[in-house]
Order: structure tokens, then sequence, then C-alpha cells
């Protein structure tokens, strides 16, 4: 597999962001965004998500769903 190299832009960006989280980019030619995190970061969020239950979520999910569904002025319409 071919590793490609930083562009500059993509480093500064890096650099910008200092360690305050991941950098988004994009392929201009099709509107794809990317997520540039230094490889020690990405190896410990792949170990630690190997543990994690899916339904575990669950809870977080229903709230979530339900604090965007009392927001939301046109959900009676949807039920009709």
């Amino acid at each position: 597999m071919m590793t490609p190299n930083l562009t500059d832009q993509q480093r500064q960006a890096l650099h910008e962001a200092n360690d305050a989280g991941p950098v988004t980019v994009v392929d201009p030619a099709t509107n794809t965004q990317y997520v540039l995190v230094r490889a020690d970061v990405f190896e410990e969020m792949r170990e630690w998500s190997r543990d994690l239950d899916p339904r575990d979520a669950y809870p977080l999910v229903d709230r979530l769903m339900a604090e965007d569904d009392a927001r939301d002025p046109t959900l009676a319409t949807y039920q009709d």
C-alpha cells in the first residue's frame, strides 16, 4: 500500500490544530471529506472501539432523537 506524504497545506493545518483535534480534508474531485489524525491516536481509538457494544449507545441515541424531535416544528405533519 502506498503511503502518501503530507502536503504543505495539510502540515500547516495540523500544526495550527496543535493537537486540539483531527483535521478534516476534502478531495476536491469528489467532495469527499477525510480526517487526518496522528497514527498513535488512531490506533488508540481503534483499540478502544473494539471493546464497544453498539447496544451501549442506545440510551444516548434515544435521548438525542427525543431532543431533536422536541425541537422539530414539522414533526406532527410527518406523523399524519
